[in-house]
């Protein structure tokens, strides 16, 4: 056997890009992969209404968004690795109050929206040349909503009646601008998973009233682009996975994707790490409708434990079959079936075959839509106090005139005022010693290559 200078080069660029590709060591974002969104939040008075305490609205308005911890900067720069960073647009963090000419009452977030817009403009203040996005900060107005938020638009509104802003508010309409609609969920039964009625949320601030004590999910992440290739893998055969931790420390395998027809299910593991994912400790799934990862929904079937987590999912239909058999602090086995074929056993000499998904690309602030909609749904942050989960809503439905045809109501899991959610800390990552599963593949490559570099040398040495 003659082995070509050619080849081994070749070998050995393949074997370096595995080993690049499965991300062995955490790499934090560098400066150039950080898009950076300046904020404009505005305080605004009304004819009938004015913010009382503004100056103490202003200092809160201005911790909540920007503050080094308990922030909405903060809470998404945790989220997303460090690839968003939203910072004030202007020095003084939070501009006004300005009255507005136009009563608070009856609530009307459209004319809000013209009117501050008008009002910058006097100013000199353009979109897109001295912000990104702009955050109106309100009194009570007569509106059934805490919080407003265009998808994929630049737009949010906040009612601040007890001189403080919700943070998972905050980062719930900012969700919005994302791109992310609300996340309820999906029962079904196993089996048939075509076969679904309305389930629980709880896997993000878009959906389940956790504020920022949740992280987004997987599918978020990826809709953004915030997983690497190595962290968001595709099953190409059947075979038993690794999942890390989704917010765990080091680089690895986070999101799973299982073909299941023109959808797919996306696979996570969460667990309580650094102030996110309280409640979460387990495998998660989402279906997804053909590429629609914004728009995905957490799925629960009969045979998953009380909380939602995966112990196994099967759909009769597609062949599919997922089974979680251990869960640890560095990761949980997954077994996957597809074809209707059997995961091998662990002692089986095979490698786990996966294909890298490239990251989806950033969203630039450059590219929210002034005219961006959010589809009207029952399930945003109320302005009563009261706190309604998000559980019992309709998946879509009419939440009462907000005003604006490019803006539907919150009416669902966020309470006015401070809220618990707001003393979270979101501390410092924590750490888990892991490694990625292509890592094991990376090094039988290696292995490889060394074996037959050596059985070369051989060969030559004989026929000398």
């Amino acid at each position: 056997m003659r082995l070509r200078l050619k080849q081994v080069g070749g070998v050995v660029a393949a074997s370096a890009a595995l080993f690049a590709a499965s991300g062995a060591v955490a790499s934090p974002a560098a400066a150039d992969d950080t898009r950076k969104n300046r904020v404009l939040v505005v305080m605004l008075d009304f004819k009938d209404r004015t913010h009382v305490g503004p100056a103490a609205v202003k200092a809160d308005f201005a911790a909540k968004y920007f503050g080094a911890k308990n922030s909405l900067t903060s809470y998404y720069d945790r989220v997303s690795g460090g690839k968003v960073a939203y910072v004030p647009a202007v020095p003084e963090k939070v501009l006004g109050p300005f009255k507005l000419p136009m009563n608070a009452v009856p609530c009307n977030a459209r004319e809000v929206r013209l009117k501050t817009l008008a009002l910058l403009e006097s100013k000199g203040i353009k979109r897109g040349e001295d912000y990104d996005s702009l955050s109106m900060a309100t009194p009570r107005m007569g509106c059934s909503w805490a919080g407003l938020g265009t998808v994929g638009g630049p737009y949010t509104w906040l009612q601040a009646p007890n001189s403080f802003a919700n943070l998972g508010v905050v980062v719930h309409e900012f969700g919005h601008n994302l791109g992310y609609p609300h996340q309820p969920g999906l029962a079904c039964k196993d089996g048939r998973l075509t076969d679904c009625t309305r389930g629980s949320g709880g896997k993000s601030p878009m959906g389940g009233g956790l504020g920022t004590k949740v992280g987004l999910s997987a599918t978020q992440l990826i809709h953004s682009g915030w997983l690497t290739s190595s962290e968001h893998q595709r099953v190409k055969s059947s075979d038993t996975f690794t999942l890390h931790p989704l917010y765990g420390k080091k680089s690895g395998l986070r999101a799973l994707e299982v073909p299941l027809g023109e959808g797919k299910l996306v696979l996570e593991y969460r667990r309580p790490e650094a102030g996110l994912d309280e409640h979460l400790n387990g495998v998660y799934a989402y279906h997804v409708t053909k590429d629609n990862y914004a728009g995905a929904r957490p799925l629960s079937v009969s045979t998953n434990d009380g909380g939602g987590a995966v112990t196994r999912i099967t759909d009769t239909a597609h062949k599919v079959k997922v089974s979680v058999t251990k869960k640890t602090a560095a990761g949980a086995t997954v077994e996957i079936s597809v074809n209707g074929k059997p995961a091998p056993r662990d002692d089986a000499d095979t490698a786990p075959y996966m294909e890298l998904v490239a990251p989806a690309p950033q969203a630039d602030a450059a590219d929210l839509k002034d005219d961006a909609p959010i589809t009207p749904e029952s399930h945003e942050p109320p302005a009563d106090g009261h706190e309604h989960g998000d559980d019992s809503a309709g998946i879509a439905g009419d939440s009462g005139d907000s005003g604006d045809s490019g803006a539907a109501s919150d009416d669902g899991p966020h309470a006015m005022g401070g809220g618990t959610e707001d003393s979270v800390r979101l501390a410092e990552t924590g750490g888990d010693a892991t490694t990625t599963v292509l890592g094991s593949v990376g090094a039988a490559l290696l292995l490889a290559l060394g074996a037959l570099l050596t059985l070369t040398g051989r060969r030559k040495r004989a026929r000398r």
